[in-house]
């Protein structure tokens, strides 16, 4: 009988800890936030290999992500642009671009590069449609160079 009482107040304290989860699950407000349509930053990487030997017999060579610097870096949020001049000698041919942002979402337009992926910046003008939380929608003009 003592074992019985166990066993039913092991299953009630299951149920309330399972049936705990199943509760709605709380919405956030998309528009608390208001016209976020803005880039506050960006970050130009490249990935290098890199060769090590980890104690195994053979070296063993992956990728790292490595940032490239930026002499110039002006994020201009009244006219929704972005100048960036990148080092002397940089590559911009096979490179990545990251945004640091408020919206909901960014997306190439034209032709533009996708964000975190290595591509060719050569063309040094591109345009992202950045949309906020609540509906508001901006392009923003990313110009790329590489310094003299």
């Amino acid at each position: 009988m003592k074992a019985n009482k166990w066993i039913i107040i092991l299953l009630f304290i299951f149920s309330i800890s399972t049936t705990a989860c199943l509760k709605p699950r709380v919405g956030l407000d998309d528009t608390v936030w208001g016209d976020q349509a803005y880039i506050t930053g960006v970050v130009l990487f490249k990935y290098t290999v890199v060769t090590n030997q980890l104690g195994y017999a053979d070296p063993v060579s992956g990728y790292q992500n490595t940032g490239i610097t930026t002499p110039t870096n002006v994020v201009d949020k009244n006219n929704a642009m972005v100048t960036i001049v990148a080092a002397k000698g940089t590559d911009l041919t096979k490179m990545g671009i990251r945004f640091t942002h408020f919206a909901q979402k960014i997306e190439p337009v034209d032709g533009a590069p996708a964000a975190g992926v290595i591509a060719d910046f050569s063309k040094g003008k591109f345009i992202y449609r950045v949309t906020s939380a609540n509906g508001v929608v901006r392009d923003w003009t990313i110009i790329l160079s590489v310094a003299p």
